[in-house]
């Protein structure tokens, strides 16, 4: 025996080590008084092969609790916290993730959530236009806005079962506009650039209806008067029960026993509170009624708080929401769109609307179509409604400028298509003239030189003039001083003609 409890004692262990599963719980984060809350246990390494026990409670006063088995990794736990029970605030929700060893459950994995109970109904205040929801404060002129309260599903419905009547107060800039039951307004802004606070006030009142009246004609056949009867029951125009009547005494009989025991301090705790709370709410009633009608009119501007009795649900909304131009349509675009290959692209862009804006271009080899979506991934911020767009493309061929332009209404996006070609290049005349003229000058500059120098060699000959008239007289001369003459005659060659040829130094042999 004590083997097999140290076995059974290993194998838990092991068990516990081996699993990895583990649960997370989300849940709505906020929710009105009276409404029901969902919240949402997952579970991460289920791989689907057993039955799970997933056990829910929160921290409320009286506390909800339950349990489900599920082979499923998703389990879904829906709460309805009573306005006449629950005051505002934080409470916190807790689920435990159990697995079966041996027919018994052991925890695996816990996880925890928080949400606000509040007295005033949640949602926000949305702005539509053009059948569009505007991404952000921004609305276009002259057109028509739709402010549209969107309420959380639980909410809405929390109002459609509990409420005989809901209004919603619309004011623009502190003054009173409207009143709507399908918290919506229909409303054109004319001023652009210009800024407007809206505050819309949603009242939902839980007094029941006055009876219908019952005519006096319904005296003809009995089955008339009582398909009157059954039809006019109290289904629609009584309020919905108190805590008094909320616990049913038949649940004790129908339900398990567990159900019974679980339940029996919540019932307990309902009545007595239910008690307290109904008394509370007749006696406010009148005023409560005398409260409503200037409660509007005296908390809604700038307000944040805005009190109302337990017999009616409020929601408080306010946005401040600027007036622009949108971007006017169509785009001009101004420039050469041929150019010759090797030119720069050189645009202009010409728009309207309300400044600042972000723009971009993309460049698209061939033709394109926009389709509206394209985005920019670089963008350039300007206040100015035109800005240049200048680009080279470095081959002959057709391309497509898409331009993106933004502004806080929306984008524009166009486009401008650009053809670049190659033009034949012939050559100029003066490419070929200026440099045959030049040779030719040298040439003939060069013949002119060679012709002039032989000219002047041909003509500085020296010559000596003998007169071979007179009788000749030669000195006689050694051979140093005939070496002497040679020499001096061979550096005295090239004189010019008027010189004498002979030098008076020269020796002449004369015979006497």
């Amino acid at each position: 025996m004590a083997h097999f409890i140290l076995l059974c004692c290993l194998m838990f262990l092991l068990e516990t080590v081996v699993s990895q599963m583990v649960v997370s719980l989300e849940g709505t984060k906020s929710a009105v008084r009276g409404s029901n809350v969902t919240f949402i246990a997952t579970v991460h390494g289920y791989d689907g092969s057993e039955k799970l026990e997933f056990d829910f409670w929160d921290d409320a006063q009286p506390h909800h609790g339950d349990t489900f088995y599920l082979a499923s990794n998703v389990s879904k736990w829906t709460v309805e916290y009573s306005r006449d029970l629950y005051e505002a605030g934080e409470y916190t929700v807790k689920v435990d993730l159990k697995k079966s060893f041996l027919g018994f459950y052991y925890v695996v994995s816990s996880a925890s959530t928080t949400f606000q109970l509040t007295d005033s109904l949640n949602g926000n205040l949305v702005l539509i236009q053009n059948s569009t929801q505007r991404p952000n404060s921004f609305v276009a002129v002259n057109k028509t806005v739709n402010h549209v309260i969107q309420l959380p599903d639980n909410e809405m419905e929390f109002l459609k079962k509990n409420s005989s009547t809901i209004i919603t107060y619309w004011f623009i800039d502190c003054t009173y506009v409207d009143q709507t039951t399908d918290f919506s307004l229909n409303y054109t802004y004319s001023d652009a650039m210009s800024n407007h606070y809206i505050d819309a006030l949603v009242v939902a009142n839980h007094e029941p209806l006055p009876p219908i009246p019952t005519t006096t004609t319904t005296t003809t056949t009995t089955t008339t008067t009582t398909t009157t009867t059954t039809t006019t029951t109290t289904t629609t125009t009584t309020p919905k029960p108190t805590t008094t009547q909320k616990p049913t005494t038949t649940s004790s009989t129908t339900a398990p026993s567990t159900t019974t025991e679980k339940n029996a301090t919540i019932q307990s705790n309902e009545t007595a509170v239910g008690h307290k709370v109904a008394k509370r709410a007749v006696s406010n009633k009148t005023k409560n009624k005398t409260h409503i009608t200037h409660m509007p009119r005296d908390f809604i501007c700038h307000n944040s708080n805005v009190p109302i009795g337990d017999m009616f649900t409020y929601g408080h909304y306010q946005q401040t929401i600027g007036v622009k131009e949108p971007i006017g349509t169509p785009v001009n675009i101004t420039g050469l769109n041929w150019l010759q290959h090797g030119d720069l692209m050189n645009l202009q862009v010409k728009y309207a609307g309300s400044p600042p804006f972000s723009y971009c271009a993309e460049y698209k080899l061939g033709q394109y179509n926009v389709t509206g979506n394209e985005t920019c991934p670089v963008k350039t911020t300007t206040v100015s409604n035109v800005f240049p767009l200048v680009h080279y493309f470095s081959d002959s061929d057709q391309h497509t400028v898409v331009v993106i332009i933004e502004n806080d209404i929306g984008k524009v996006v166009t486009r401008a298509t650009i053809n670049i070609y190659k033009a034949s290049v012939h050559a100029q005349l003066s490419v070929i003239v200026v440099p045959v003229v030049f040779c030719l000058l040298a040439v003939i500059l060069v013949v002119f030189g060679i012709a002039y120098y032989q000219h002047r060699s041909r003509y500085s000959v020296e010559v000596a003039d003998f007169d071979f008239g007179q009788q000749s007289t030669f000195d006689y001369k050694t051979f140093t001083e005939r070496l002497r003459d040679s020499f001096r005659n061979a550096f005295n060659f090239g004189r010019h003609e008027d010189t004498d040829p002979l030098t008076p130094n020269t020796r002449y042999d004369s015979m006497t």
